[in-house]
């Protein structure tokens, strides 16, 4: 009994060791295969793919252009501020991964712009009611485009494209 009890120690001894040894293997070979800095060869082109995201969703929430995509004629204008609001959600929830690989400062301009852009549509519904015609929303936005103290969104890409500069010389 003794002697199959050392016997199966010195096998699990042994089985130990091998596998031991096997995963040494392996993990150098892991480690030799990275780039010797650690970092993902394909992290710039990522970062690149990120900013252009980033900038189109910018260019996409732009009130302008992100009206005349959904406004239709028949709209009240809570229908339309339903519909402002939920596009906007749904294409920031889209680009919310790129913050991944883009600079912080770079992601706090794309929620400033979100930010501005939710404050314009609300005062803008503000004095309207919600059964009016989507029109006068439209409208009321539009003005609202014109006066640069309250909707200076041009800034956002230009930022944006500061900080991808910045970040790719670092």
């Amino acid at each position: 009994m003794i002697v199959a009890m050392v016997v199966t120690a010195g096998l699990l001894l042994l089985s130990f060791y091998l596998l031991n040894k096997k995963l040494n293997v392996l993990m150098e070979k892991t480690t030799s295969a990275r780039p010797a800095t650690g970092a993902n060869p394909q992290l710039p082109t990522l970062k690149i793919q990120a900013y252009e995201r980033v900038l189109l969703y910018i260019e996409r929430m732009d009130l302008e252009g992100l009206v005349m995509r959904t406004f239709l004629p028949e709209m009240t204008v809570q229908q339309l501020q339903a519909a402002l609001l939920r596009t906007i959600r749904e294409e920031f929830e889209h680009n919310t991964t790129q913050q991944l690989y883009v600079s912080e400062l770079t992601w706090e301009h794309v929620k400033s712009a979100r930010t501005l852009i939710l404050g314009v549509i609300a005062q803008a519904c503000k004095d309207l009611l919600p059964s009016d015609n989507g029109m006068q929303l439209a409208q009321t936005l539009f003005a609202c485009v014109q006066e640069k103290e309250i909707y200076d969104f041009s800034k956002f890409p230009i930022l944006i494209k500061r900080e991808m500069e910045h970040d790719f010389a670092a």
